[in-house]
């Protein structure tokens, strides 16, 4: 006879040993991983097959002249929806109970919002209407992203966070290849490519919440009234310190490395000078990073579970990053841009490995841990709207690509600097 578990329920922060803790099989937590897995890959398709691939298309087809600028704006607009949204979702998804949870039903509405905006988005003829469709859409996937994350401090103990937050990272790497796939498939059927990249999204996430049923009706609920609503945003950091510089950190190097995936099309275009047969080139750049993923992503997770250290790692991954945007700069072809991807692949995989366990260490509250999932989740917010926007102006006033790679450079090197103020976690 099996046992249900409340969802609000944490898993321990503080096991006695790695090597006596169960395997995930014996903790049941091998159903939450698959299905975590096949959601975030989805939603990374979703998006990279969006931002870096139909959306770049459709503005180039709005105005050719101006498509840095226009991509930067439209990314801009749409990730305040994220901005807004993510710590929204998280308070809301850790007050709601049902008998299938509190993440669950909010994930649902979120997929099924995601369906509905993205045929829109694919009909929109201007850049306005794609700016309004995509911060709606940042919104409702946030509804997914955040409270789907919530599940690992909640039901994973740390020392099995490194597997998860490996997962996260790699699914990131398999999202991006596969949405490259995805866009360069459907660039010519930009309608059918929406459709089915949020259908399959759709289709996710009800499985997601099938296998993961977990009732938590009669588990206390945290209050809410406007005080706690507007706190929804905010974090203290000199009372979280810890927090704080893992906030700025993770900001520093997304705003690093984000602007080399949103304007990947055109780098290919302009910098590499592959012009229309940059498109069919970018699945093989997703490949390229996939497989540096598959060498630093489980690496830097098993490292972390070994050795219960994240800073030390975080450093390595940071120092790999850098690494690999240096290459384009030196090489402005193809070549480059392929190195480049395999070792930004490892780099970035690990640290997204990581990153999920460092950030797990310095929640202030388990009780608001959706919350505040949803706080340093808006890094990834912070990240498109203000380097993207950043990134597309000095585009413009340079006129060339080069300067995303110095601005990758010197954002990664300050994230993993703030790193070194983090106490109390390895």
């Amino acid at each position: 006879m099996s046992v249900s578990v409340p969802e609000a329920t944490l898993a321990p922060d503080k096991p006695s040993s790695t090597a006596a803790l169960p395997s995930l099989r014996e903790l049941r937590l091998v159903p939450l991983l698959t299905t975590l897995v096949f959601v975030a890959v989805v939603l990374f398709v979703f998006w990279t097959a969006l931002q870096s691939v139909f959306l770049a298309l459709q503005i180039q087809q709005i105005d050719p002249k101006g498509a840095a600028g226009g991509l930067a704006l439209v990314v801009g607009i749409g990730a305040i929806g994220a901005l807004l949204s993510a710590p929204i979702a998280g308070a809301l998804s850790d007050r709601t109970r049902t008998r299938i949870g509190g993440r669950a039903p909010w994930m649902l509405v979120g997929a099924v919002a995601t369906v509905v905006l993205a045929i829109l988005l694919a009909q929109a003829t201007s850049i306005t209407e794609l700016a309004v469709y995509w911060l709606l859409i940042q919104a409702s996937t946030n509804f997914v992203f955040t409270p789907i994350l919530v599940h690992i401090p909640e039901r994973v103990p740390v020392a099995r966070r490194g597997i998860f937050s490996a997962s996260v990272g790699l699914s990131h790497l398999l999202g991006v290849l596969f949405g490259q796939v995805a866009g360069a498939v459907f660039a010519d059927e930009l309608l059918l490519g929406y459709l089915a990249v949020s259908a399959l999204l759709l289709v996710a996430v009800l499985t997601f919440a099938l296998v993961n049923k977990r009732s938590n009706l009669g588990v206390e609920k945290p209050p809410m009234n406007a005080g706690i609503l507007l706190r929804t945003f905010w974090v203290n950091p000199v009372r979280y310190p810890a927090f704080g510089w893992t906030f700025l950190g993770r900001f520093l190097i997304l705003t690093g490395f984000f602007p080399l995936t949103v304007y990947l099309l055109y780098i290919l275009q302009d910098y590499a000078g592959l012009g229309a047969a940059a498109v069919k080139t970018m699945p093989l750049m997703g490949l390229a990073g996939m497989l540096g993923s598959a060498v630093g992503t489980p690496l830097a997770g098993w490292l972390s579970d070994r050795l219960d250290v994240t800073r030390p790692l975080i450093y390595a991954c940071s120092a790999v990053m850098v690494a690999a945007i240096a290459v384009p700069l030196a090489f402005p072809n193809f070549a480059g841009l392929i190195v480049y991807s395999f070792l930004i692949g490892a780099g970035f995989g690990g640290f997204g490995s990581v990153d999920y366990v460092l950030i797990t260490k310095v929640l202030p509250s388990q009780d608001d841990a959706g919350k505040d999932l949803g706080i340093i989740n808006t890094t990834t917010t912070l990240s498109q709207t203000l380097g993207v926007g950043l990134a597309g102006g000095m585009v413009s006033f340079v006129g060339s690509y080069s300067i995303l790679f110095v601005m990758g450079i010197v954002f990664i090197i300050l994230g993993a600097a703030c790193v070194a103020f983090i106490r109390d976690v390895r």
